[in-house]
This record gives structure tokens, sequence and C-alpha cells, in this order.
């Protein structure tokens, strides 16, 4: 399970390597496919204009099996609206826990919707129930966006939050400095830490002189260190990588440093919740 959700990790580092024209339409360039983008479009406005028409939320309960059952009251959007959090999200705790952002694990699309959360139909390369999310229940002011993924249950089983590019150095010190920070917190937070570096291989030149006295020219090969004067631009053309791995037997998380297209970097946050997967394989299993 942990290689499958390393291999999620991977592919969204190398997916980020793709150049950006600015900050608005970075993650869209990304992610989307251009023949997702003027429905994306058209999405947006039907979701302002949804939402506009929707003046209502209402409240779901967990039975003991651990279904949403039927609405248990409403509350007005309009007039002193109070975001429910997740304990007023069901009757009992959700079976799967608080996920990152304030966002519940296993829920639907509709039941995050109760949340207040806006959703916009975002496809992402290989997931295409996915959507971009904002006015999430918990805000991280380092991470510009958030991605999260339904699944084959239509149930919240992924998680990604992209940080804000910003200028960095060329040792590439700021987002360094960025990702040591996240690095303690997440280790805290779920454990079992695992960097993982993949350094630029560099060769220099040496010479020597043999018995006879004859020069010699030798190709030596050593790893650069991360953190080295040309670092970011070795994470920016993918010659060097660089992120942690963090498990709690629940949720898999994975931290990785990123450069864009102009050089600026940012952090990705990607969260997979472990146990929704092993029971979704379980139910596959079974069925074979």
């Amino acid at each position: 399970m942990l290689k499958f959700f390393l291999t999620i990790a991977i592919t969204c580092i190398i997916s980020t390597k793709s150049i950006a024209k600015d900050d608005s339409d970075f993650y869209e360039d990304i992610l989307i496919s251009q023949d997702t983008k003027l429905e994306e479009t058209a999405g947006r406005a039907k979701t302002k204009a949804g939402s506009l028409l929707d003046q209502q939320v209402e409240y779901l309960q967990l039975d003991d099996a651990g279904n949403f059952t039927k609405p248990i009251g409403h509350i007005k959007r309009k007039n002193n609206y109070t975001r429910p959090s997740i304990h007023d999200f069901s009757a009992k705790e959700n079976k799967y826990g608080e996920g990152p952002f304030g966002l519940p694990w296993g829920a639907t699309y509709d039941q995050i919707k109760e949340l207040g959360v806006d959703l916009v139909k975002t496809p992402i390369k290989d997931y295409p129930n996915s959507f971009i999310a904002t006015n999430l229940p918990k805000h991280i002011p380092d991470i510009a966006k958030v991605y999260i993924t339904l699944g084959e249950d239509n149930i919240l089983w992924r998680i990604i939050g992209y940080g804000n590019p910003a200028q960095d150095t060329p040792d590439a010190s700021k987002i360094m400095q960025l990702y040591q920070q996240y690095q303690k917190l997440l280790n805290e937070k779920y454990g079992n830490e695992k960097q993982y570096y993949t350094p630029k291989i560099s060769e220099i030149e040496k010479k020597t002189v043999d018995e006879k006295g004859k020069e010699q020219i030798e190709i030596e090969k050593y790893e650069e260190p991360i953190g080295n004067k040309n670092f970011l631009a070795q994470l920016q053309s993918g010659e060097a990588v660089l992120y942690s791995t963090y498990e709690n037997q629940k949720v898999g998380v994975v931290l990785s440093v990123n450069v864009d297209g102009e050089g600026k970097s940012y952090l990705i946050i990607d969260y997979t919740n472990l146990q929704i997967l092993k029971e979704q394989n379980k139910k596959t299993l079974n069925a074979l």
C-alpha cells in the first residue's frame, strides 16, 4: 500500500514540471488538459448561479452502520450562517475521521457541499472525479489551492494541497526552510517520516601523472548535496528530486519540493486515505 501512494506522489511530482504562464493559471496548466477548460468555465458559472439559489443546508447523521440518513435539521445560509464543524456534520464521529483542511474523509460530494465548501469540477489526469475545493473549513496560509478526488463509491479518499509559488534563491533556501517546517509538523501528526532524495550527478576532471610521468585525466562523479548553489535549477529541470513520506496506518502523506517553469518554488502535500483504499481493494477481492 505504501508503494501505491508513493507512485501517486511520484506521478504528481513529475507532472508538475510544466511551464506556467502566471500564478493564476499555474495549477490548471499542470493538471488540466486543454479540452476540459471550456467545460470548467461553464461549470464555474453554473456553480456560482446555483449558490445564489441555494438558501438552505441540510445536516446529515450517521446510523449504526456508518451510513448517512435523512436530514435532522436546516440552517439558513444567508442569515447568520455558521459553518458546521465535522462533529456537527454527523450525529456520531465519522469512522474515517477528519482529514486536512477540515474535510471529512469518506464524505460524498453532497456531504462536502453541506459544509459550505465550493467545488468546481476539475478532471486530473487519471483521476477524472476531481474538484478544486475552496471556502474550506480550515485554511493553511502556505497553501494556495486544494484539489480533492472522490473514489468509486463517490467518497473522498485523496486531497492535494499546492503551495504558493514564490521567487527563491539559486540554492532554494526559501523553499527548503518551508519544507523543513512542514517536515516536522507532518511527522508530529502522522509519523514514520522517510526522506527520499535523488541528487544530480556531476562530474569533475582530475589530473594525475602515471609512473612514466605521463599526464592522465580521470573523470570523477559525485552527488550534488541538498541546497547546493544550483539546487533550484536542478529541481526545476528534474535532475534533482526531493520528497518525504509519512504514514500512520490510516493516512499516507507525501511532501514534495517543486519548481515551476519560471523558477518559482512551491510545496505539494498529497494526502491519501489508506484505510479507504484497503476497503476498496477488499471489495474488489471479494468480487473476484
